[in-house]
């Protein structure tokens, strides 16, 4: 199976569900066709590029790829409609030659449906909650061809014809059980795209097994740097409530370093957050804590990183030169923890988006 996500939280939450499935699941930046794994997760981490670096990007990135190498393909986008949705797509649609693709955003268990073509987050239209706020993909509408920028596209109520269109449909799905009806009457001969739970319906359909219980003990191991990028209001509130000896602030001062280093080596856990004061870009914000971490890391020799934010996530890695990380436990849904390869380091990734394990919170 061949699971592409656009961010690397998002690759990490495909990663946690093909666990439940006793699936055996790499997490790459790049695919290794001769890979002996049961499910590779490409992070392909457009949603952090501008739209006109996206395409480019896709055409190097598959430009060696054999087409017929995977049984399975699915396409990870965020369940709030963030990203360049729209023109990836439009991409692997062709790339793949399908003639029809089914995306499938919803994750009902988080409140996230379409209902009459719009789009409703925990009873509030999508535009009426913080994503309005999204500091990189603002969603100012509710209805959801308008988000995508698709009036071609065709929302569909009737699942049972759903095998005969072309082109793309969106299913208007307001339930789990409207999607497990939607992942029965779909075939594999479409491209299918969407969210972690449409993923989850349809392994269920093709494995008839029944998914591992989430949890468990999370077994944090120390030195434990928290890396938070993300702005959301209840975050910063989180964050804000830790003593000052395990929080560090980022100001755009490299300086912070000597600070996390001190404060890790005496306290063995710190939370390393941006600053709400900070002004700047968002990528040069990521990547100048990026290189802050792995700063810290090749002092203290860090074992556990757990980051909030998926394109924070991907810098860091980056600036670790970490390439392949393989999920070992799903905590909660989103919250991923994987070993990587070559090294005694223990990731943890969250979506910015997505709440908090208390068990993963060791404040």
């Amino acid at each position: 199976m061949l699971i592409i996500a656009d961010d690397l939280t998002g690759a990490a939450e495909i990663g946690g569900i093909a666990l439940r499935y006793n699936l055996t699941v790499d997490i790459v930046h790049r695919l290794d066709q001769g890979s002996h794994v049961r499910v590779q997760v490409l992070n392909t981490n457009t949603r952090s590029l501008r739209q006109e670096q996206v395409l480019p990007h896709l055409k190097e990135l598959f430009s060696n790829v054999n087409r017929t190498a995977f049984d399975f393909i699915y396409l990870k986008f965020d369940s709030a409609l963030r990203g360049h949705i729209a023109l990836e797509l439009s991409f692997y649609k062709a790339y793949f030659g399908f003639e029809l693709a089914v995306f499938c955003p919803v994750n009902p268990a988080f409140g996230r449906i379409i209902k009459n073509g719009h789009y409703f987050v925990n009873g509030k239209r999508v535009h009426q909650t913080s994503f309005l706020n999204d500091p990189e993909f603002p969603t100012k509408e509710s209805q959801v061809l308008a988000i995508l920028g698709t009036p071609e596209w065709k929302l569909l109520s009737d699942f049972t014809t759903i095998n005969t269109e072309t082109g793309v449909v969106v299913p208007e799905v307001e339930s789990s059980v409207q999607l497990e009806l939607l992942a029965q009457a779909i075939s594999d001969e479409n491209l299918l795209a969407g969210g972690a739970a449409f993923f989850n319906h349809l392994l269920q359909q093709k494995l008839e097994v029944s998914p591992h219980g989430i949890g468990g003990d999370t077994g944090l191991k120390y030195p434990l740097l928290y890396v938070c990028g993300s702005g959301y209001q209840e975050n910063n509130d989180r964050i804000s409530q830790v003593a000052p000896e395990s929080l560090v602030y980022f100001d755009g001062d490299g300086g912070v370093v000597e600070e996390i280093v001190e404060k890790l080596r005496g306290k063995q856990k710190v939370v390393f957050a941006i600053s709400t004061n900070i002004k700047g870009l968002a990528e040069e914000i990521r990547m100048a804590m990026a290189r802050i971490v792995a700063a810290v890391y090749n002092r203290v020799g860090i074992q556990e990183l757990i980051i909030e934010g998926g394109a924070t996530a991907y810098e860091v890695l980056m600036a670790l030169g970490i390439e392949v990380m393989t999920p070992v436990q799903e905590i909660q849904a989103g919250l991923i923890k994987s070993k990587v390869r070559d090294k005694e380091l223990f990731v943890t990734l969250k979506p910015g988006s997505y709440p908090w394990a208390n068990e993963l919170w060791a404040f």
